[in-house]
């Protein structure tokens, strides 16, 4: 109990104030702010202090003035005293509340990247101390101007974060690159010169050779998709087949013809010109082909439940896939209608 007693006691005690007293309502107010700052370990500028009324005189000391906050726990107030001539003030005190913030701990120029030695966690005003950032949202980042000594790093002071895309693994020209494989982070936003800041839906493949750790940047990536391309050489007006057109990965461009990315979408259509093989096949291309022409020799399929019968006819007018045609049966002379289904093909209604 003695040793808790003995604490207490040291926070009200007398502090000698030990410079010369000229007296007057500035001079206390300056001689109280300093002391505090002093005994509190902060800075002048996060203390105010409230002078007496302008009607109460405060004198020279002859002595070392005598500074306290006479009561526990209590930082509102704060006595000054005199022995020679004996007086004594009692003056209202407002600390700035405090919280611990990072500052920079030495001075930069605009456009230097944060080390983790740049920084340091210290006590701050709760006024000069911004929403709070963690060290992870600090170190990396570029200061937008120069910043001084014992600044709070506050978040308008640091480049904009962005979205980056970083490879784990070398990548090289050609190679699909999967978003499942890269690592996703935040970086500032001047590191990169023009990093990619959303992954595109569609597939992309390295334009060039990507290192592991860099982030990946617009011009080394490049969007492609499944195309198709002729097989071999496909004539003009030549219907074209599956064993004709083959698919491969192709970059896409905003401009020029559309390209046929689908078989199902080519399989029936007529070449309005010759295409060599290896050409990109586009939309441009082809028309729909009369699959099944006049007086040619069509095999209609007729099913009934489970049976199945397959009839040898002709054709008595031109038709494209999915449209109805005319068909006749040579041998019974009877006229039928179907469906057309491909090339000298039709289903029965």
């Amino acid at each position: 109990m003695r040793a808790i007693f003995f604490v207490l006691g040291l926070i009200t005690l007398d502090t000698a104030y030990s410079r010369e007293f000229v007296g007057g309502h500035d001079a206390l107010v300056s001689a109280a702010t300093e002391w505090i700052a002093s005994d509190q370990s902060i800075d002048q500028n996060w203390v105010k202090v409230t002078p007496p009324d302008k009607r109460i005189p405060v004198s020279p000391c002859h002595s070392n003035l005598s500074i306290r906050f006479p009561f526990t726990n209590n930082r509102r107030t704060i006595e000054v005293s005199c022995n020679d001539p004996s007086w004594k003030r009692y003056l209202r005190v407002e600390i700035e509340e405090q919280r611990n913030a990072w500052i920079f701990t030495r001075n930069l120029p605009q456009g230097t990247q944060i080390r983790s030695d740049d920084i340091a966690y210290a006590k701050t005003p709760t006024s000069f101390a911004p929403n709070s950032l963690d060290v992870s949202q600090i170190v990396g980042r570029i200061v937008r101007e120069n910043v001084s000594q014992g600044d709070v790093v506050a978040p308008d002071l640091l480049d904009k974060e962005v979205t980056v895309y970083i490879p784990v693994r070398s990548y090289e020209a050609g190679e699909i690159v999967v978003l499942e494989d890269l690592s996703v982070e935040k970086q500032s936003e001047g590191i990169s010169r023009k990093p990619v800041t959303l992954w595109p839906q569609q597939i992309v493949i390295a334009k060039t050779q990507l290192r592991p750790g860099k982030p990946i940047e617009s011009n080394d990536i490049e969007i492609v998709e499944y195309v198709l391309i002729a097989k071999t050489t496909i004539v003009n007006g030549q219907v074209v087949t599956e064993d004709l057109v083959e698919s491969r990965l192709e970059a896409i461009t905003s401009y020029g013809p559309k390209p046929l990315t689908k078989i199902e979408e080519i399989v029936g259509l007529e070449a309005t010109r010759t295409i060599r093989a290896g050409q990109q096949l586009n939309t441009n291309d082809f028309v729909a082909a009369d699959l099944v022409r006049k007086n040619e020799t069509v095999r209609l399929v007729i099913t009934r439940g489970v049976l199945e019968i397959t009839v040898e006819t002709i054709a008595l007018e031109n038709a494209k896939i999915g449209e109805q045609v005319l068909l006749k049966n040579p041998d019974s002379g009877k006229e039928i209608r179907g469906i057309v289904t491909g090339r000298h093909e039709a289903r029965g209604l």
